[in-house]
């Protein structure tokens, strides 16, 4: 039985930056990513539980209108839910987006805190968020996990979590903390092309042989994740039907039916 080779993050980091063309993950990230953090905190939180694109969409137009936090505290409830839509959930999203703005003026100085638990106390902000301004806003480490690194982190098997959070407690314990800035976006990366939710193409990745899940389903065994085994079966009864129809064809051809 294979097992996967033993997580070389430095080898990881440079498959996958390679692979997607994103140049040298070990540049500090702000020296070429620099993005303000009031944005950066409202745009993570208008992506929740919504489409990346809907959210890209809806944040150009939202800081277009209201750029900062004066702006935004400012702006009349009605308008902003019309420009966040898209994200879905806009109601709440508004409310807590304004809110935010006017705590951020009134209790920072109308400057986003670089202390995670302050960014906690604000409205709508969960550790995702708050890691995602430390790291986007602030290039300060942390480990911002979403839907695709929970997903990632459980399917390499260095993780066995149920939540986001726990997969965030247990990769800041297993990762070494030069890797948190840019993991995030490269595992997101590489969530949103070959590791999908649903029929991850295991054969193109080139962290395979890292990825207990990879290395299980190469073997014919169950990966870690009861939903990747499901996932494949789609896909294995094609290949039966796909042969079955090829030996179907053979046999006309030769006469036998």
């Amino acid at each position: 039985m294979t097992r996967p080779t033993p997580m070389d993050w430095e080898v990881v980091m440079d498959r996958l930056s390679a692979f997607y063309h994103r140049g040298d993950w070990r540049v500090p990230y702000l020296r070429e990513h620099a993005e303000d953090p009031f944005q950066v905190l409202v745009g993570t939180i208008l992506s929740q539980r919504t489409r990346d694109e809907n959210t890209d969409r809806a944040s150009a137009a939202l800081f277009a209108a209201y750029p900062g936090p004066r702006e935004l505290a400012a702006a009349p409830t009605a308008r902003v839910e019309r420009l966040i839509r898209a994200t879905g959930y806009f109601h709440t999203k508004a409310r807590h987006i304004r809110a935010t703005a006017r705590e951020i003026l009134d209790r920072f100085g109308g400057r986003v805190p670089t202390d995670r638990d302050a960014l906690l106390t604000l409205p709508g902000v969960g550790p995702k968020t708050a890691n995602c301004v430390l790291v986007f806003g602030y290039g300060i480490p942390a480990v911002p996990v979403d839907t695709h690194v929970h997903r990632i982190a459980n399917r390499l098997g260095i993780v066995r979590t149920r939540s986001p959070e726990e997969t965030e407690a247990a990769l800041v314990r297993c990762v070494p903390r030069e890797y948190w800035i840019p993991l995030n976006p490269v595992l997101v990366q590489h969530g949103q092309n070959l590791c999908r939710p649903r029929g991850p193409w295991c054969d193109r990745c080139p962290i395979r042989e890292y990825c207990a899940t990879g290395v299980a389903l190469a073997d014919g065994r169950r990966p870690p994740r009861r939903d990747d085994a499901v996932a494949e079966r789609p896909r294995r009864r094609r290949a039966r039907r796909k042969g079955f129809r090829a030996r179907r064809t053979r046999r006309r051809a030769d006469g036998r039916g």
